[in-house]
């Protein structure tokens, strides 16, 4: 029998749980934590964790996964019990949730793309972080058994930058999981005091777009309406120039609420009109699909993964378009069209779950093409 299958008769995989590290999980680390239940809850493959080439107990990743935060996690491997966990087998099949952070360290490896903005669109970007992105890329996609994209098109994007990959990119596509407490918690609570108001969910940078909605501001549709912007994370760079031009009544229709943990983001969604996602690309789109899953429809931009996501539970605008993006606003605002497509919204997010999520990487560790 093969090391890969020598203690459960299960084909083994190993992931790297690096993102899990953190203590706040948004993003990346609640992809990770996403996937890592989906393949526990699938069932045939033996799991291994690992950090830095190092095997972490199943017992500490499933504590990490039972509090949502990587604090506990960390401090165990810092404070030394790390020093005592063996390395990981140079035979393992690996996958890493993200970008590499080393390359042919075992027999078979897998990473997973999740934002190719920094290569189609590096002028929305700093240097730093562009520099970041695509200083190894090319390295590690060449190192790939298999590539994993977010969406479609990431997907398409990567393959036409780096066309040899093509034979080798397969899709892996999240869903949403909110924890069960949310709901209970959610009862025991009044709602935010914010009146009516849609929200808007990303960092704020110029790729997400907010320009546009605060340009808008100034038209009637937005001017008129008695519906504010809520825009839900932290304070990216160029916000402060994008707000200095506004009115004080055109001040008024948009508040920031800066960082927020998942269960806040959770109350301002549910308690939502709709959701606007005005965003130039994205890799994926979640909060798209964690607006979906409670049944609020999207406003968003026709461009890159956000159909692929949002499909019929959506109205759609042009990007660069302040005009066409107000009549969208005027149109999604409609009482009757509201509840049209908040009755797609959650059908929409069903299509998206936790076996769809894990059978691709099952496959490819069973050599299914």
């Amino acid at each position: 029998m093969s090391d890969a299958t020598q203690n459960s008769g299960l084909p083994k995989l190993t992931i790297d749980i690096g993102p899990l590290f953190e203590d706040q999980w948004t993003g990346i680390p609640v992809f990770t934590r996403r996937l890592v239940q989906a393949l526990l809850r699938d069932g045939s493959l033996d799991l291994e964790f690992a950090f830095r080439m190092t095997k972490i107990p199943r017992e500490s990743v499933v504590g990490a996964l039972r509090c949502g935060s990587g604090v506990l996690l960390r401090s165990e491997f810092e404070r030394g019990a790390g020093k005592s966990y063996p390395l990981i087998d140079p035979y393992a099949t690996l996958l890493f949730p993200s970008v590499k952070e080393c390359f042919n360290a075992t027999r078979r490896e897998a990473s997973t793309v999740h934002d190719v903005s920094t290569l189609v669109m590096a002028e929305n970007h700093v240097p730093e972080n562009v520099d970041h992105h695509m200083r190894n890329l090319a390295r590690e996609l060449a190192s790939d058994d298999v590539v994993f994209c977010v969406s479609e098109a990431s997907r398409a994007a990567l393959t036409v930058a780096y066309p040899s990959i093509a034979q080798k990119a397969r899709l892996l596509m999240q869903y949403v999981d909110w924890p069960a407490e949310f709901e209970t918690l959610e009862r025991n609570l009044s709602p935010p005091v914010l009146g009516r108001y849609a929200a808007v969910v990303g960092t704020i940078e110029p790729r997400k777009n907010l320009a546009l909605l605060l340009r808008a501001l100034a038209l009637p549709e937005i001017r008129d309406s008695d519906i504010r912007f809520v825009v839900i994370g932290k304070t990216g760079w160029k916000v402060e120039q994008f707000m200095a031009g506004l009115t004080p009544q055109e001040r008024e229709h948009i508040v920031f609420s800066g960082f927020v943990t998942e269960f806040m983001k959770y109350r301002l969604l549910r308690h939502a009109e709709f959701l606007v996602y005005p965003s130039i690309y994205e890799g994926f789109g979640i909060p798209a699909l964690e607006a979906m899953s409670l049944g609020k429809p999207v406003l968003c931009a026709m461009t890159s993964s956000l159909p692929e996501v949002v499909g019929d539970a959506g109205i759609y605008f042009d990007p660069l378009s302040a005009s066409e993006f107000a009549a969208a606003f005027a149109e999604i605002s409609d009482a009757g069209r509201l509840a049209e497509l908040s009755s797609k919204a959650r059908v929409g997010s069903n299509a998206f779950g936790w076996a769809r999520m894990a059978k691709p990487v099952v496959d490819w560790v069973k050599g299914i093409a």
